[in-house]
């Protein structure tokens, strides 16, 4: 069974992950890149927020669901990271390992934004597919 252990960890580095990226305001449903794994993904966001004009609530957590590429078939899903410190201010980061992946093409989803009007910032995104850092 694959797990997803979800920890508050130091201040990640790009020069650690096989690739980093950002996202501005998008919705419940939205896909990351795809990057190949032999058994360990983690994911990181730092510094989560909603959009800037929205006014009233922020968003306080976000859901975010590993799926495997499969051709001719349904993408394979694992089990969903419930992130909530990156929200807690500038530097905060929220941090999703999965373990016992098979090998395979990967990606996460936004699965749920909860507070503000259901849209996603964040301004750095790490991801790794190697236990040893």
């Amino acid at each position: 069974m694959t797990a997803v252990t979800l920890l508050s960890m130091s201040t990640a580095t790009a020069e650690d992950y096989l690739w980093t990226g950002y996202w501005f305001e998008v919705p419940k449903g939205e896909e990351s890149r795809r990057w190949s794994d032999e058994s360990y993904s983690q994911v990181i966001y730092r510094n989560c927020s909603g959009p800037r004009s929205s006014g009233g609530s922020k968003p306080y957590k976000t859901d975010i669901q590993m799926h495997r590429v499969r051709s001719a078939w349904p993408d394979a899903d694992y089990e969903t990271g419930h992130f909530t410190n990156c929200f807690k201010g500038y530097m905060e980061q929220s941090n999703g390992e999965w373990h016992d992946l098979p090998s395979g093409s990967y990606y996460f989803s936004v699965e749920g934004v909860y507070g503000g009007v259901g849209e996603l910032s964040v301004e750095v995104i790490f991801v790794d597919n190697t236990a040893a850092d």
